[in-house]
């Protein structure tokens, strides 16, 4: 919590555990900046009335989602939400890991496409690999790595495993060789669901616009952003 007092609930007002919302706690002296200490009897936990830092708000991680899908830098996010950048890259990745890739349906046609990125530096050029609901547009499964058939089929296999009616690309030749005839299609218009989609990517996460100096300095951190822009509303 922040030191806004009209802002934040004391604990002496409320006189729960911010834990286990116990209501068994008492204090337990203070620190050395003169603040009350508390302690829960129920689950042992120690705290303080008030938290100065900003990374001790509730409703944090709500402001980070949000931030982040519209597209707000990692240094840019920091100073709005005034918390250190490390403690603002941590928070990420930790939302990114309670995301679960969500359930694909039986017999449904799909669009699938690749955008080239970087990581780091330019040298370093990766591919992102990612597959659409065609009715739905939900983002349904995606992979990041190097321009190969390994990468292209990390999210290819799971669409076959889903018995799909059509998969629709482009006319990469790579796709001929890593899908059914039966089941794909290159035919005209096929991917402008996805192709739109890869405009609205670029524009909203400025860390992979096309003239920008922001950029992405690890995979798992670009995966971690990823996760949170496809997976929550």
């Amino acid at each position: 919590m922040t030191e806004d007092h009209s802002s934040c609930i004391r604990v002496s007002d409320s006189g729960i555990c911010n834990k286990c919302n116990s209501k068994d706690i008492i204090k337990n002296g203070s620190t050395k900046t003169k603040k009350q200490q508390y302690i829960c009897k129920n689950c042992k936990n120690r705290f303080i009335e008030f938290y100065s830092y900003g990374a001790y708000q509730k409703n944090l991680n709500y402001k980070i989602i949000q931030l982040t899908k519209e597209g707000l830098g990692i240094r840019s996010t920091a100073r709005i939400l005034k918390i250190s950048a490390t403690t603002l890259l941590k928070r990420i990745l930790t939302i990114a890991k309670t995301i679960s890739q969500p359930k694909i349906s039986y017999y449904q046609a799909y669009e699938l496409d690749e955008m080239r990125l970087f990581i780091r530096k330019k040298s370093n050029p990766q591919w992102l690999v990612y597959a659409i609901n065609k009715n739905t547009k939900k983002v349904v499964g995606f992979h990041i790595g190097k321009r190969t058939n390994e990468t292209l089929n990390s999210v290819i296999k799971t669409l076959i495993n889903s018995n799909p009616e059509k998969i629709y690309t482009d006319k990469l030749r790579n796709y001929q060789y890593l899908i059914q005839k039966e089941i794909h299609s290159t035919k005209r218009f096929g991917t402008n669901s996805i192709e739109r989609m890869n405009l609205n990517i670029r524009t909203h996460l400025k860390r992979l616009n096309r003239k920008t100096i922001c950029f992405s300095k690890n995979r798992l951190l670009l995966i971690a952003i990823l996760k949170i822009y496809f997976w929550i509303l």
